[in-house]
């Protein structure tokens, strides 16, 4: 067995012997109350030794990990920024296209709009000169049902195999007082508010929970601490 080994075991045998008395310790009484915390600065010290053994241990791996991620980063970042770069363009060309499509489908359902406007008009004008109630009314029922065809363009899209184009939508908090006041109970609103539990345990300290705070409670919670000898 190696040195290392051997100090390791020794660290191991005296943590588990404070385990076993731990759980066969009694507290009934202050005396054994007193014996047990003061026990408590023992385990302390156990603990404090297992972490001083393993202290350059752990920092020697962590800079060993450290030095990887960096070198293994500045290959990544290099194949990271190719990508950007490709899908910047690819994305660029589709925006593009959408645009002229936009503008193309404008242009045709201006066309198709004037075109019903314009047979709209052509049976008004032969409905005026209609002599029948009966037939004047027909005719007119027909201009009112001339609607335009709505035009629809297709855009192409840059997918090659195994990639996808994907639109997606993102939130983001513009006005934070105006999201609370919204936020009536079961409303969306507040369903997007989340508790913040490290600011509201700093505010119960501070305040030693005399400030009520409307849906919040503030509870006392005790634990045992060993002061330094």
């Amino acid at each position: 067995m190696s040195e290392n080994d051997k100090a390791v075991t020794v660290l191991k045998n005296e943590a588990q012997g404070m385990v076993v008395w731990a759980e066969t310790v009694m507290v009934t009484t202050k005396a054994e109350a007193d014996t047990a915390m003061t026990r408590l600065s023992d385990i302390k010290g156990v603990r404090a030794r297992i972490v001083v053994y393993w202290s350059p241990v752990k920092k020697a791996a962590h800079d060993a990990w450290k030095g990887i991620v960096s070198r293994e980063k500045d290959l990544t970042d290099i194949c990271d920024k190719a990508e950007v770069v490709v899908k910047q363009k690819v994305l660029a060309w589709q925006q593009a296209e959408q645009r002229k499509a936009a503008v193309e489908q404008a242009r045709l359902q201006a066309a198709a709009d004037e075109a019903a406007r314009r047979e709209r008009e052509r049976l008004e004008k032969e409905a005026a000169k209609l002599k029948t109630p009966e037939k004047r009314a027909e005719r007119l029922e027909q201009a009112a049902a001339v609607q335009a065809q709505v035009v629809t363009v297709a855009v192409p899209q840059a997918e090659a195999a195994g990639t996808a184009t994907r639109t997606t939508w993102k939130a983001e908090c513009v006005d934070k007082d105006a999201l609370i006041a919204a936020a009536v109970p079961g409303s969306v609103a507040a369903s997007l508010l989340a508790f913040d539990q490290k600011a509201a345990d700093a505010f119960a300290r501070g305040s030693k929970g005399k400030i009520s705070v409307p849906g919040v409670t503030f509870v006392e919670v005790q634990s045992l601490s060993v002061r330094a000898g």
